[in-house]
């Protein structure tokens, strides 16, 4: 914590944590030392009216104000405060960004004044700093971590700012191992119990904008990156527990775009716009190394779950993996085609997600580096990836929807979509929930086993403690008057149940019925046969008995009649006896004795044969004396017999359908059974739900009814921690002065040593400069002498030196020109060689081309030579098919012809036929009249033949002879008539065969004609097909020409380039013949100029060799004796060396008496004025502590048990 004491306290000496200690120099201040510096290089852009970049270097408070960035120089961190790291060009903005840079002596000055504790003026007291005061070190493993885990235990709960209406939400977090999320607010992070729904922290972030958020894998931390746009960006390091920040890392320019912390709390991680990595030391605030690989705007950092790799992203839409503990690359995974907005890790470390504006999610695996599934999840891009704990994939996108997915991409659930864009959703610990905030500024708590149902909203923007407390019990009411509701819902689920188990009951008892049905039906099918066997024996004897009776009725019938006929006849023979009787009556006469007798003879046999027949017919009328019953009485036992068989006919026809209605009925009642039992299951599924909502609502209403005692609390808890900051402050201060009492007593000691150790080394080297001087003054007196020694030597030097210049420079000349003969040759050769290779690669390059022309040759050709086969196959063909149809054409006039002549004889067939029909009608009436003159004539004769008999019978001889003449002539008459008749009849008969005959041959002839028009007419078609045939051929022989045209055109040209490019590969042959000769023309033409120069060159090199063997040994004599010069300047050198030491040695000594002393006296000022203000705040802490504490009890007795 930073300490603010009165300036006129004495400035303290640190130890050895890194502080400067008074004996190593006098104190570093802002008035003697910065401010001097400064106002050269800074103050025209740093000063009040400019500030530039929101900073003021001018007075000591403006600068420990800082800037627009926030603070540049941080107490006992010199290499994380940016006004080191700026001027050593560390980090942008380099400073001063005109001009000359600050000089080595300068940083160094700042580093010094920075380390040392930030001191005004030497009196001020030095500032502590502010690094983490915890212990942030944490084991890494894997699964829950032990103890309790962090949530926020009487923190903040009054929002900083409550604004008009919501903004987008950029950030959010959830917490690994319990029901808490994180979300970005305007000046503040909120803090939200997802059970409970409940607001239970507030982390005040009053100097920017949170850009990401995200808990440590312990939970313990929440990491913040953020900042303002163009200003300043940083992450910033809270305790989740206490809510207080731990520490702050980064000092960029600009809004941090990504922040994460390792699992073990060592190191922090920053995306930053300036498209660099950076991460920290989380204890000493140290930049441990920066990324500058990405070539876009750092959107996403990730540290692995075990916290050995690093990932990140950027708005070009790179994707790569480090080492964490060094920054070293692990993999460049890949490019999406787009922005990458955010990455995500597995819980195994094994595999990362990354998402992406261009709509795709990609999974990477850390095994090799490789991409392992691809696919597009949201159509106009991805804003959010998140694994659930139990490894699905949770995304939300510009679609306005959220979507769950499995490992390998597929779609398990997706959200109703919510009208905007879905800017973050996270998983809960449970894996059953997970939070969506979109830009609207809405936070929905998302059920992920109910296809995303909304389990409850969160208050982006949530409202003062005072008004929470009215909604609240507003809130409770509500829920309180809503309970009959609930109940009411769960009985309803209750009675659903109990309905659907009768249900499913009835329809149980309704399959056993149709089941016993069934098999009913298949009993009553089985016995059928036997029941239709009875009714036809039934029926056989019902007709048999019937038949017996139709028998008897007929034979009472047919005696009946035989009675009837001999009662007749009996009558005939009685009535014929009593005529009998009466011509035997009448014989009276004697002389009638003999035909008396005759007759009564008569008389007496007509009576044999009336008794006979009177005999005869008693039997008969005693048979027919009773009527047999009539037959209806047996046709109705016979119908009913029927009826019943017809009966159970149609029973049994209709049987097989009942039977497979009831089988179809009993296969459909387990469906509907089980259906029901579905919906049973369905309904008491229902009931959990329904009771659980019921407990639910009553455990929101009881949750609800102790907040507005939590909020009480919460607005007390307010005064509490301003005074919990109040006593920390004091407490620092006091301790800082008893820190100043305890290093300034320290600093007397050390300095009253350093006065007695100073003091002892002035007397020893007072009294050994004097013998030290001496020496001196005796090796510089021998010094001349020992470098005469070396000038005759070196004088030979000299000349031999000369003399070898002068050969080498003329061997240099002689072989300079030596070697422009060679390079004259070489130039030579190589201009043929390169000659020869340019041919030999134009050589090349023409046999590449006629390689490549004849391999394009061969198709074209091949092809030119197919095509003419084609075409003249197509010729053929046509000839062919134009042959065919002058045939066909030939054949059809043959064919027309003879169906002429078969139209002619039809006509004249038909005109036979109609002149033979014209014929019958007068021969017809003819026969009729015929006809009826013949039944005339017998009709006249059977009327003679009556009058004949009439006449025979008065047996009058002449009308008998008149009338048996006339019945004679009309006999003539009727034979002439019959004749006439018969041969009218024939006369019509002939006609009739003629007009058949004549129809036969008219049908003979339409025959004849229907076939030659069907000749005619296939001819025609031959024809039609014979001149397709002649169009498609001459079709196929123009499209086959057509080819073979188009075939040549192309052949043509490349065996046209084949040949020109043959005969120029024979052109280049030869002249690359002439140019392989050239080499060995240019070695004769070297030989020739070359022999003279060798031998000057040979006679230069004989004199120069001894000249420089001669000046080797003369320059080995001089380095041995200036070995002994050297030693002799040594000497002097060391002596020298030796009294300045000394002499420094008194002077540094009197300096630290000088500085020690004042150090003793400003020590003793130090721990004066530390104890006067001791005495002044020591009091003052026991009735603060006791206050805080009073306060402290009295906010835990406010609290609900």
């Amino acid at each position: 914590m930073n300490i603010k004491l009165p300036a006129s306290l004495i400035a303290i000496s640190f130890t050895s944590s890194g502080l400067l200690v008074a004996q190593d120099g006098e104190k570093i201040t802002y008035v003697d030392h910065i401010k001097p510096m400064l106002e050269n290089k800074c103050f025209s852009c740093h000063n009040p009216d400019k500030k530039k970049g929101d900073l003021d270097l001018t007075s000591f408070g403006a600068m420990m104000n800082g800037g627009g960035g926030g603070a540049v120089v941080e107490a006992g961190n010199s290499g994380g405060s940016r006004m080191v790291t700026t001027t050593k060009k560390l980090e942008e903005p380099f400073m001063p960004p005109e001009g000359s840079p600050l000089s080595a002596a300068d940083i160094a000055l700042m580093s010094k004044w920075i380390d040392g504790g930030l001191l005004e003026t030497k009196s001020s007291l030095a500032k502590k700093s502010n690094k983490p005061k915890i212990d942030l070190n944490v084991a890494v493993g894997a699964g829950k971590p032990e103890g309790p885990i962090a949530r926020p235990e009487h923190v903040l709960l009054e929002p900083v700012v409550v604004t008009p209406r919501t903004t987008a939400i950029t950030a959010m977090a959830a917490s690994p191992w319990t029901n808490l999320v994180a979300i970005a607010a305007p000046k503040q992070v909120l803090l939200y119990d997802t059970e409970s729904q409940q607001l239970v922290g507030i982390f005040p972030y009053t100097e920017g904008y949170a850009r990401t958020l995200k808990f440590s894998s312990s939970g313990a931390l929440l990491v913040m990156g953020g900042g303002r746009g163009g200003k300043f960006g940083h992450a910033v390091v809270w305790d989740v527990k206490t809510g207080k920040r731990i520490t702050e890392v980064g000092k960029e320019m600009d809004c941090v775009m990504s922040a994460d912390i390792t699992a073990d709390h060592s190191k922090v991680v920053i995306g930053t716009p300036s498209k660099k990595v950076k991460a920290y030391d989380i204890n000493t605030g140290e930049e441990l190394y920066v990324i500058n690989k990405h070539t876009e705007w750092v959107l996403a950092t990730e540290f692995s779950p075990d916290g050995v790799l690093l990932a990140s992203a950027d708005r070009n839409g790179n994707v790569n993996v480090w080492e964490a503990a060094n920054g070293g690359e692990y993999f460049a995974l890949g490019q999406h085609k787009a922005s990458c907005v955010d990455l995500a890790w597995r819980s195994d470390g094994n595999m990362l997600a990354s998402a992406s504006e261009d709509g795709t999610i990609i999974l990477w695996e850390m095994n090799e580096g490789k991409q392992v599934k691809s696919w597009a999840a949201h159509g106009n891009g991805v804003q959010s990836v998140a694994f659930t704990p139990d490894g699905k994939i949770l995304t939300s996108g510009r679609d306005g929807q959220v979507k769950l997915w499995d490992a390998n991409g597929n779609k398990l659930s997706e959200s109703p979509s919510q009208g905007d864009v879905v800017t973050k959703v996270v998983a809960l610990s449970d894996s059953k929930g997970a939070v969506s905030a979109n830009w609207r500024g809405e936070l929905k708590i998302l059920n992920l086993e109910n296809k995303f149902a909304e389990k409850g909203t969160l208050s982006s923007n949530p409202s003062p403690i005072a008004q929470r407390i009215v909604e609240t019990e507003k809130r409770v009411a509500e829920l309180t008057a809503q309970v009959p509701a609930v109940e009411a819902e769960a009985k309803a689920a209750q009675d659903a149940v109990a309905a659907k188990e009768k249900q499913l009951a009835d329809q149980k008892k309704q399959f056993a019925d149709t089941e016993a049905n069934r098999k009913a039906i298949e009993e009553t099918l089985k016995g059928y046969p036997a029941k239709l066997a009875e009714l036809d024996k039934q029926l056989n004897d019902a007709k048999a008995k019937r038949q017996a009776q139709v028998d008897a009725i007929k034979k009472h019938e047919q005696t009946t009649a035989q009675v009837k006929e001999k009662e007749g006849a009996l009558a005939k023979v009685e009535a014929e006896l009593k005529a009998l009787e009466g011509e035997a009556a009448k014989f009276t006469k004697p002389e009638e004795a003999p035909q008396k007798a005759e007759a009564e003879k008569k008389v007496g046999e007509k009576k044999t044969v009336v008794d006979a027949q009177r005999a005869a017919l008693a039997p008969l009328k005693q048979a027919i004396a009773t009527a047999p019953k009539p037959v209806a009485e047996f046709d109705k036992a016979i119908k009913d017999v029927q009826d019943l068989i017809a009966k159970t006919n149609t029973e049994k026809a209709n049987k097989p359908k009942e039977l497979e209605n009831a089988k179809k009925a009993v296969e459909a009642w387990p469906k509907n059974i089980a259906e029901t039992e579905k919906q049973l299951g369905e309904v008491r599924n229902g009931v959990a739900p329904a009771q659980k909502k019921v407990e639910d609502h009553k455990a929101l209403i009881a949750t609800l009814q102790k907040q507005p005692t939590l909020l009480r609390a919460a607005q007390f808890n307010l005064g509490l921690l301003a005074e919990k900051d109040k006593l920390a402050q004091l407490e620092a201060e006091v301790t800082g002065y008893q820190d100043a009492v305890k290093d300034s007593e320290e600093t007397k000691t050390s300095s009253a040593a350093t006065i007695e150790s100073s003091k002892k080394a002035i007397a020893e080297a007072t009294a050994a400069i004097p013998g030290l001087e001496a020496a001196l003054a005796k090796v510089q007196g021998e010094l001349p002498g020992v470098e005469k020694i070396i000038d005759p030597t070196k004088a030979q030097e000299g000349t031999l030196a000369a003399e070898e210049a002068k050969h080498k420079t003329a061997l240099t000349s002689k072989e300079a020109e030596l070697k422009g003969f060679e390079q004259e040759k070489a130039a030579r050769v190589a201009a043929a060689q390169k000659a020869v290779e340019d041919i030999s690669k134009q050589i090349d390059a023409l046999n590449k081309q006629l390689n490549d022309v004849n391999g394009k040759v061969a198709g074209p050709q091949k092809q030119s030579d197919e095509k003419k086969t084609v075409f003249a196959k197509a010729e053929g063909e046509l000839k062919t098919a134009q042959e065919q149809h002058a045939a066909a054409t030939k054949a059809s006039q043959a064919k027309a012809a003879e169906q002429k002549t078969k139209d002619a004889a039809l006509a004249a067939a038909h005109a036979a036929t109609e002149t033979a029909q014209k014929a019958v009608p007068p021969a017809s009436k003819a026969r009729q009249e015929a006809d009826a003159a013949l039944v005339a004539k017998k009709g006249e004769l059977a009327q003679k033949e009556k009058d004949l008999a009439a006449v025979t019978a008065t047996n009058n001889a002449d009308q008998v002879a008149s009338a048996q003449k006339q019945v004679n002539d009309l006999k003539g008459a009727v034979a002439a008539a019959e004749k006439k008749a018969g041969e009218s009849a024939a006369a019509v008969a002939a006609l009739e065969q003629a007009v058949k005959v004549k129809q036969n041959d008219e049908a003979a002839a339409k025959a004849a004609l229907e076939t030659a028009r069907k000749a005619a007419s296939d001819a025609e078609k031959a024809i039609a097909a014979a001149t397709n045939a002649v169009k498609e051929k001459e079709t196929r022989m123009r499209a086959t020409r057509g080819d073979f045209e188009n075939a040549e055109k192309i052949a043509a040209p490349l065996r046209n380039q084949r040949d020109n490019l043959a005969a120029q590969i024979e052109k280049q042959k030869v002249a690359r013949a002439e140019k392989q000769a050239d080499p060995g023309n240019a070695e004769k033409d070297f030989a020739a100029k070359a022999q003279p120069v060798q031998a000057e060159i040979a006679k230069i090199k004989g004199a120069l060799e001894p000249v420089e063997k001669q000046l080797a040994e003369v320059r080995a004599k001089l380095a041995a004796d200036m070995k002994i010069v050297e030693a002799k300047r040594a000497d002097v050198g060391k002596a020298m060396a030796d009294v300045a030491a000394q002499k420094k040695r008194v002077t540094d000594s009197q300096a630290a008496i000088e500085k020690s002393t004042k150090a003793i006296a400003d020590g003793e000022k130090t721990i004066a004025e530390s104890k006067a203000a001791l005495a002044k705040l020591e009091p003052q802490l026991p009735p603060l502590r006791d206050k805080v504490k009073s306060l402290t009890d009295q906010y835990l007795a406010m609290l609900p048990k």
